[in-house]
């Protein structure tokens, strides 16, 4: 075979052969950066969802505090009621603060003290310095409520439906009684909710 047509030939094998593995390569390459693509999709996706299921998990365990918070303030409110109630027709008298015979001021912190825990001063107005001050907006059961005359002259606590538990006067008992007009300033001893701010009314 003349030398010039095996020259020929063996260039034109050669060329054939760089192509060939050429495009073996490119396929490789972009094989390669398809998988990495992928794979970093794959973990993206992966990321955010585990992100959201931690969002999730939290928010939940806010709510289930919030809620066990809840579950304990009213506990704690039904205890206050119910020891009210147990002093149910006991004699008014000046300076009493029980067993057996309570003033407005007595009753409150006879009250407090056995239902749960919470020692308030015997004296009105005392008591209403030592408690969260409320708006009549945000009254609820177990909250007390100061006569203000120009100074703090009687408190009663809060039972619902416009009631208070109260030792009235001399000649009176203790007594879940209709309240009636007045100025009055509410204070709150079972405080749960630390956002909620002091307020005069």
């Amino acid at each position: 075979m003349p030398h010039a047509t095996l020259r020929a030939r063996l260039g034109v094998i050669a060329a054939t052969t760089a192509l060939s593995l050429t495009g073996v390569f490119a396929a490789t390459a972009t094989a390669s950066t398809s998988s990495n693509t992928v794979s970093t999709s794959t973990g993206s996706a992966a990321a955010t969802s585990s992100a959201r299921s931690a969002t999730a998990s939290a928010r939940a365990a806010r709510q289930a505090a919030r809620r066990a918070k809840v579950r304990i303030h009213e506990a704690k409110v039904h205890r206050v009621l119910r020891e009210a109630a147990r002093q149910k027709g006991k004699p008014y008298r000046y300076g009493g603060d029980g067993p057996g015979s309570f003033d407005c001021s007595g009753l409150v912190r006879y009250v407090f003290m056995h239902a749960v825990g919470r020692v308030l001063p015997h004296n009105a107005a005392a008591q209403y310095h030592s408690v969260r001050h409320i708006a009549k907006s945000g009254l609820q059961p177990g909250d007390l409520i100061f006569t203000d005359n120009g100074y703090i002259s009687h408190v009663g606590i809060y039972a619902g439906h416009h009631h208070w538990w109260v030792a009235p006067h001399t000649g009176t008992h203790v007594q879940l009684q209709r309240i009636y007009r007045a100025h009055f300033l509410y204070g709150r001893v079972i405080v749960w909710n630390k956002r909620l701010h002091h307020h005069h009314s």
